[in-house]
């Protein structure tokens, strides 16, 4: 029988050595650079005939686009038209663009009613351009825990667990099987953490028909917006981790041979501020590039208006005067034994 344990602990110095080869960070004293140094949150990037779209947390949806990943990038407005009837006012988070048969779909997590200032449930909108305009589909969310004040959701996570808070839902990405079928994930909110999937219908706009979740990975800290990708070796899962205010925010990835079972998933850590010099590198997502290259896109705290990192301790987010923002970063992601690891960073134009 082979030696996993050798054979894995020679996948992750192979891909710790490629890592500290092609860094920049490593590589020399400026370190990467934001490739849209305003503050734009939780990326999501997709890929277009035309160029680049990204997608940020903030109010309807802000946006950037590009034809280039190192750009130049141009900031647009938000591509959401208007919150759907079951939410309240306030900042739409960390959403998710997929096209569908034809359409652009997008996932968002707004706030509702009945859940405290931050508790947020999972909509989505249509567009028949990746631009945008986005029109919030149907009169109840996907996802929303049944002690909200909204419409019963498709997905209303029964049974109720009562180990987790009633805090809601956030961080909705859409997966893609190899067999054709797509799923949503999702954060529970606030901790303990967990990741759940749900199927959703063949168009992509409603959760499968008598389906409902389950959970994937449980966390006793913050594990957040989950991205999944398939590998010959198995499906691969990025999310950030810790505190999105402080420098040692972090993306970590797992794998697993399971799409629905992850118990005995492989773990590593991909991306944090001893690796990279971004202060707080999170909110990753993953773009396959027309030239065949894998993209990482993600964001981290750049501070007194220039490109440089924030140094230091603390809250960025409470620190006026540093004028800290969540600025966008792109590297390359190689896959070494089916492991990602980043092999370099793409430089602003």
């Amino acid at each position: 029988m082979p030696n996993r344990g050798a054979a894995r602990l020679l996948v992750l110095l192979l891909a710790t050595t490629l890592l500290a080869v092609a860094d920049p960070a490593t590589a020399d004293d400026s370190g990467p650079r934001p490739v849209l140094n305003v503050d734009f949150p939780d990326p999501a990037v997709v890929d277009t005939p035309t160029g680049l779209v990204a997608y940020s947390t903030g109010d309807r949806v802000p946006h950037a686009w590009s034809r280039n990943p190192d750009g130049p990038w141009r900031r647009g407005a938000g591509l959401l038209t208007h919150r759907p009837s079951w939410s309240r006012e306030g900042g739409v988070w960390a959403v998710d663009v997929a096209r569908v048969r034809g359409r652009w779909l997008l996932y968002y997590a707004t706030p509702v009613r009945g859940m405290g200032e931050h508790g947020r449930c999972i909509g989505v909108a249509r567009a028949d351009a990746a631009r945008g305009p986005f029109r919030p589909v149907g009169r109840a969310p996907l996802v929303c825990p049944s002690y909200a004040r909204t419409p019963v959701a498709q997905d209303p996570l029964l049974p109720r667990d009562p180990t987790l808070p009633r805090a809601g839902v956030i961080d909705p990405t859409w997966f893609r099987d190899a067999d054709g079928s797509s799923y949503l994930l999702y954060k529970t909110d606030r901790v303990p953490s967990t990741i759940r999937i749900v199927p959703l219908a063949p168009d992509g706009q409603a959760v499968l028909g008598g389906a409902t979740s389950v959970e994937l990975v449980r966390s006793a800290g913050v594990l957040e917006n989950p991205v999944l990708t398939q590998r010959p070796e198995g499906y691969v899962m990025l999310a950030s981790e810790g505190d999105w205010t402080r420098c040692g925010y972090r993306t970590r990835w797992m794998r697993s041979t399971s799409l629905l079972d992850w118990s005995a998933a492989e773990v590593g850590m991909l991306l944090d501020k001893d690796r990279t010099g971004v202060c707080g590198p999170g909110g990753a997502d993953l773009v396959e590039g027309r030239d065949g290259r894998t993209l990482v896109f993600l964001h981290g705290w750049t501070c007194r208006g220039t490109t440089d990192p924030c140094a230091g301790t603390g809250k960025w987010d409470h620190k006026p005067r540093q004028r800290g923002r969540r600025a966008l970063y792109a590297a390359t992601l190689g896959w070494v034994g089916g492991l990602p690891a980043v092999t370099g960073w793409l430089r602003p134009r």
